[in-house]
Parts: structure tokens; C-alpha cells; sequence
């Protein structure tokens, strides 16, 4: 048995030294406590429960622990830019060059010069990737809340022939003065609380006939196409199955986990049509001991290991609805994992799950 002492302790903010205080314990004794060296008296029980302001079945494990109720907002600056370095990275794990240049040329094959406006443009990233592949004269604008990201952006654009206009505004709020040709945005609606809002902004903004672009993600498909060779050399430990975490969170109106292949429906019900969809091709392999991957392979180390999940530890988990034996079993494979991709000979496969859903007006 497992209490879950340090966890409720560091969700409260306090030291070792100052629980201690408040047991009339040394905080050796609670330190013990914490490693499973020593265990509360019973008589304990009740008073640790009531310093933490949960019942004795939370401490002892026998119920989730929901340290923080209120939901992540996704759709707020504050966590993107907690996000900022890992996204540039992870960036290149959307999808290959050339589809991306296969999907701009041969699938939306654009013959006029476009104006492109992306929800959420951060620092312009899609910009960066699209205005290259698009006819001469096509310009780029951007709506962004976070100023720091919009100042990135015009940076970055100011040095390029490219017409561009960067708006620092809520999405919710956003209120065209002209129409679009080409509306995009990546990995947006699965991170908004009314995608159908969003949505009917975009409708706003696109000209006639005028083609709508959203990319996002299904993390069960990405889910299933993983693989690593400690599944064999564990005698069988695959990767957990995350629907759990992800359905927790999409109760609490924090994300949707396969938005990316709810999108046509969603374009169903906003009233366009012409839809339709592509997946991207990316594939992932992980392999240090090839020293062309050394990059790569380094950059994907960085992504894994700064995943909300994976940072997060138990309390993530029990915070989600796991129980304290489900907890530990997740973060026990994440560690494993993490030893794993230490070693020169290891090996993981990884699949994108990015869905490139289009449609008219």
C-alpha cells in the first residue's frame, strides 16, 4: 500500500518540515512516511485526511484523486506559452515535407494568387510552410491573443517579399472587416471549449466558394501506430491505453483527443460542403544508434520527456480519474521507457495521426 501522502503534501504546497509541524512528527518521520519506510499510526489517519481536505479513502489510494477540479483552458495563452519551445520542436512531427508540398500543389492546387487567414497563428509557422507553395501575390494574416507571438511573427515576416497582417485579438471576439480565400488553422478546434463558435467565425471570414483548411489531430491513431522494442524485452508491456486520460479530459471541456477525425462532421453541421480529408504519411523511427537520426532522434527524446503526462507523474494521473495501482503502472512504464531510449540499441516507431480535413462555403 501506497499513501498518497507526498502527492496531497506538494497539491497543498507544503514542505516536509511543516506537515511534521502539524502532526507533532519530526519530518524524518514524515519523510518515511512518503517512502513506504515507515506507515502513519491508524489513529493518524483521520487527521492527515483532514490537513489535506480529503477523505481517508483518497489518502490511502482506494479513491481518485482530483488535486485540481477546474479544467486546463487550452484555448488560453497561459499554457501555450508554458508550451512555446517544446511546440517549435515538435513541429517537424507533424507531417513530411513533401506531402505537405504534395498536399498544397496537387490537392488544393490553388491557380491564383490567395489570401490565406490562420486562426491561431501563433508565430506564423503555417505561414511559413504555406506562402512558399502558394501562387505569386498571395499574402498571409494572422490572428493571435498572445503579443509576444504576433511580434515573432511580423519579425519573421518583415524580412520576406510577402504581404502580411497579424490581428492580436480573442478568436471569439474577431470580427472581419474583409474575406479570406483560404482559412486555416492547426490544431485549434480540438484545444477550444466551442469549436462550433470558432467555426462560425471562419464561415465569417471565407469568401464564397472559398476553401476552409483544419488540421488536427486522433490520438488513439496515433495511439496504435506505436511500437517500441521494450515491448518484447519486457515480456510484453505495450504503452497504456490513454483513452481513460483522454475521455477525463474531454469531460472537463479541456480538449477532444480525435477531433482530427471528427472535423467533417463538424464542417457537416457549420454548413459546407465538398468535404473532404487526408491523413498525413509521417512515420517516426526512433533509432539512436543511427548517427543520420542523431537529430531527430534528439529532438524526439525532447517532445516524449515534456509531455504533460509524462511531466506530470502520479498526481497527473490520479487527477484524471486513475486509480493509485493505474497510476503507478502508467508512470512505471513511462520510466521504463524513458531507461529505454538511453540505450544505443533501442528502437520506437511512431505514427502521425494528422488529419488534413477541407471543404467549401
Amino acid at each position: 500500500m501506497k499513501l498518497l501522502i507526498k502527492e496531497l503534501r506538494e497539491a497543498k504546497g507544503m514542505t516536509q518540515k511543516e506537515l511534521a509541524d502539524l502532526m507533532q512528527v519530526s519530518f524524518q518521520t514524515v519523510s518515511k512516511w512518503e517512502n513506504n519506510i515507515n506507515y502513519p499510526d491508524i489513529t493518524q489517519i483521520p487527521k492527515l485526511a483532514d490537513v489535506f481536505g480529503v477523505s481517508a479513502d483518497v489518502l490511502l489510494g482506494m479513491k481518485p484523486l482530483h488535486v485540481d477540479d477546474a479544467p486546463v483552458k487550452y484555448d488560453e495563452v497561459t499554457y501555450w506559452n508554458q508550451k512555446r519551445d517544446v511546440l517549435k520542436v515538435w513541429k517537424q512531427f507533424y507531417w513530411n515535407e513533401d506531402y505537405f508540398r504534395f498536399f498544397v500543389r496537387e490537392v488544393l492546387r490553388p491557380q491564383k494568387a490567395t489570401n490565406v487567414l490562420d486562426f491561431g497563428c501563433g508565430y506564423g509557422y503555417l505561414g511559413q510552410v504555406l506562402l512558399p507553395l502558394l501562387p505569386a501575390g498571395s499574402s498571409y494574416s494572422g490572428i493571435e491573443l498572445d503579443q509576444d507571438q504576433i511580434k515573432e511573427a511580423k519579425e519573421y515576416f518583415s524580412e520576406t517579399p510577402y504581404q502580411h497582417e497579424f490581428f492580436e485579438e480573442n478568436i471569439y471576439d474577431w470580427r472581419p472587416a474583409k474575406q479570406y480565400d483560404l482559412v486555416v488553422a492547426l490544431f485549434l478546434l480540438s484545444n477550444v471549449q466551442n469549436p462550433q463558435a470558432v467555426l462560425e467565425k471562419m464561415k465569417q471570414s471565407l469568401t464564397p466558394g472559398g476553401t476552409i483548411l483544419l488540421m488536427d489531430a486522433n490520438e488513439e491513431v496515433e495511439q496504435a501506430g506505436y511500437y517500441s522494442g521494450l515491448e518484447k524485452q519486457e515480456g510484453g508491456m505495450r504503452q497504456p491505453d490513454f483513452v481513460p486520460l483522454w475521455e477525463d479530459e474531454l469531460s472537463r471541456g479541456e480538449r477532444d483527443y480525435r477531433c482530427g477525425t471528427k472535423l467533417p462532421y463538424l464542417l457537416k453541421q457549420a454548413g459546407f460542403r465538398n468535404i473532404q480529408a487526408r491523413i498525413s504519411d509521417q512515420v517516426i523511427i526512433y533509432e539512436p544508434s543511427d548517427s543520420s537520426k542523431k537529430h531527430q532522434g534528439d529532438d524526439f527524446r525532447y517532445v516524449y520527456s515534456n509531455q504533460d503526462a509524462r511531466k506530470g507523474g502520479v498526481g497527473y494521473f490520479l487527477n484524471h480519474g486513475y486509480s493509485l495501482q493505474r497510476a503507478n503502472e502508467v508512470t512505471t512504464f513511462y520510466q521504463k521507457t524513458s531507461d529505454y531510449f538511453d540505450r544505443g540499441d533501442s528502437i520506437a516507431v511512431k505514427t502521425s495521426g494528422v488529419y488534413f480535413v477541407y471543404a467549401t462555403l
